[in-house]
């Protein structure tokens, strides 16, 4: 029986610290690479750039909506302004949805969530084509499968500025 659990264990930390190490991966990219997005535009992922691009945002939504909450405007400002201030080329948005409800739907709503992001910029008055557009679906592999259903952090857009 010792042996069982010692083997649960292991297997439960090495799979937690993979997904921590694969988000960790994913959240910051390596420095200067180009992700093509579906919507045929590349967001220039130059992280460290005189510390500009350091820090993405969130802007995280209820289960099955893509309406923005009133308390994310702000931060959604407060991006448009940095964005503006230090002359940005880009505003990357990558939809997320959790693992309710089937693929196709969840990769719809990602898409839905990014476009609602989107809608705000534009309305702050960031040109349309300036932005591109991802959609990361629902988190993928049995890891995240067997950790998370319907977390916050995959029912979110992450932002992330370019040059």
């Amino acid at each position: 029986k010792r042996g069982l659990a010692m083997r649960i264990l292991t297997t439960v930390f090495f799979a937690a610290s993979l997904g921590l190490g694969l988000a960790a991966m994913s959240a910051s990219g390596p420095a200067g690479a180009q992700e093509v997005h579906s919507s045929g535009k590349e967001c220039n992922n130059k992280f460290g750039a005189s510390g500009k691009l350091q820090r993405e945002e969130y802007i995280y939504f209820e289960t099955d909506s893509a309406a923005i909450a009133p308390e994310y405007l702000d931060k959604i400002e407060r991006v448009y302004e940095r964005a503006t201030g230090q002359h940005m080329q880009q505003i990357c948005l990558f939809g997320k949805a959790s693992k309710k409800g089937n693929a196709a739907y969840n990769a719809e709503l990602a898409r839905k969530r990014s476009e609602a992001v989107a809608r705000a910029f534009k309305k702050l008055g960031w040109p349309a084509s300036k932005i591109a557009i991802e959609p990361e679906g629902e988190p993928m592999g049995w890891i995240a499968e067997s950790l998370t259903w319907d977390s916050k952090e995959d029912r979110r857009v992450r932002i992330r500025l370019s040059m």
